[in-house]
């Protein structure tokens, strides 16, 4: 299940199935030949090969790529909602999938609340919704580690079981955990509180979500909770979104009180707890530092809306998807900007040229469709406004960003050898919340090795899990 990345915690809250009409006509693009080799990993349509049997269904989530090649991913699975996977050298191995029991108690649901994390070391994690399914969303959903080395998952928090600092039990754990190489599981829980978002004319609904972290034996630590200071003056109620590199040092986005929450128009906190959001970081020392206000002007001219979703590296970079949409509307113009060394720069906003022909129409509006490696790479997918392939319909492609120049990876047309051509990175996708538009949910995951994960629908109606390996 994919969050509107950018949105996603902030923005929404119905569950609803985003589905793409993937109907094209056979037409090749020049993108870049030779630039990179794809090798594919996966078919929808696949055999799992599992004790639980059936086969991909759908679309595939990337999740993790690491410098090992060890791959961790998200999938629908035709017995019925969804599944955890790792991918080692070609062989698959299934952690979780809907109606398993779950280490800790109860049974896994529909769907996991992506993505599936990794650090290099082949440890995971990930949250799954257990049963019965409970609003707002993230409420009743338990967060889970696999260790590589033990071969053994097991659970972090296990809903109104597991206590969490500060008083009471965790409720749940919402969208986006992640590891690093210290095995520190950084997360955004649901957890009870009177300093949560309220909403003039809602009934406040008790919670409130807030950063932890859990250490390599499992030691949970708050980071960012509600009624916390924020820098700047005021208090946050509302934080989620957060990376954790090796160092400690975690960006996340919040929220603070008395700011505005959400336009008009979205469900209430009782579907989905969200803000709009600022862009922070939180130092190894427990300092909690403003990048980018909403307000704050956008490098290129106009002013950022909110941010949606952040990632740093280890070289203390952080790329974010920034909203430049003009209010009071939200979440139709996304740029991708990197914070280094106290500048923003910009990757690519709304309007850029871009490599391959056409120009950026927007970011994606889904989680885990930006990243950062350690040498400072950023990729990327994003809407354009050309039609190349003559299909009918508006491209999307892939990019990657170094040193100040931009390359095209892959984008609608691609001819991929000896596996196909790209009609749209996108598949039918449950994303939450809906995106008003068709938006890539391709994902664009590197390692430090240059490799980018994602997925993509080809011109024959197949929906293939890719790795692109860039020419030496």
């Amino acid at each position: 299940m994919g969050m509107n990345a950018k949105n996603g915690a902030r923005l929404l809250g119905l569950l609803a199935a985003a589905a793409f009409a993937l109907l094209g006509h056979e037409s090749a693009v020049a993108a870049g030949p030779g630039t990179y080799s794809f090798q594919l990993l996966a078919t929808v349509g696949d055999a799992i090969p599992s004790a639980a049997g059936g086969h991909f269904v759908n679309d595939f989530e990337a999740g993790g790529l690491a410098n090992s090649g060890a791959i961790a991913f998200g999938a629908d699975v035709s017995t019925g909602g969804e599944g955890v996977f790792l991918m080692r050298r070609g062989q698959i191995t299934e952690l979780a999938r809907t109606g398993d029991a779950a280490p800790g108690g109860g049974t896994f649901d529909f769907a996991f609340l992506g993505p599936v994390t990794q650090n290099d070391a082949g440890d995971a994690t990930f949250v799954f919704v257990l049963a019965p399914f409970t609003l707002p969303v993230g409420s009743n959903a338990g967060l889970y580690r696999y260790s590589h080395a033990a071969r053994a998952l097991t659970p972090i928090v296990i809903p109104f079981v597991t206590p969490a600092p500060g008083g009471g039990t965790f409720q749940g754990v919402f969208f986006q955990p992640t590891i690093n190489n210290r095995n520190d599981v950084v997360f955004a829980g649901i957890v009870p509180t009177d300093q949560g978002i309220h909403v003039p004319g809602e009934d406040y609904i008790g919670l409130g979500e807030g950063i932890f972290r859990a250490d390599a034996r499992d030691v949970i630590s708050m980071l960012v909770v509600p009624g916390d200071p924020a820098p700047g003056g005021g208090t946050f109620d509302f934080a989620i979104g957060s990376w954790s590199n090796d160092a400690g040092v975690v960006a996340f986005i919040g929220h603070v009180a008395g700011d505005e929450i959400l336009p008009p128009g979205f469900p209430p906190q009782a579907v989905q707890i969200g803000a709009l959001t600022n862009l922070y970081v939180r130092d190894a020392d427990g300092t909690i530092r403003a990048l980018v206000r909403a307000g704050d002007p956008a490098p290129g001219g106009g002013v950022f809306r909110s941010v949606p979703y952040t990632m740093p590296n280890n070289g203390g970079d952080i790329v974010f998807t920034g909203d430049l949409t003009p209010a009071p509307g939200v979440s139709r113009d996304l740029g991708v900007f990197l914070h280094s060394n106290g500048v923003i720069t910009t990757i690519a906003r709304p309007g850029d040229s871009m490599p391959g022909g056409g120009h950026l129409v927007s970011a994606s509006l889904v989680n885990n469709n930006i990243h950062i490696n350690n040498r400072g790479e950023v990729v990327f997918s994003a809407m354009l406004d050309s039609d190349l392939d003559n299909d009918g319909t508006a491209d999307t492609g892939l990019f990657e960003w170094s040193a100040g120049q931009l390359r095209l990876i892959a984008r609608s047309g691609t001819v991929l050898p000896g596996i196909g051509t790209i009609y749209q990175l996108a598949a039918a996708e449950l994303v939450i919340p809906p995106p008003p538009f068709v938006t890539p949910t391709s994902a664009a995951v590197n390692n430090d090795h240059g490799q980018v994960l994602f997925q993509a629908t080809l011109t024959n109606g197949a929906v293939v899990f890719l790795e692109a390996t860039p020419a030496k």
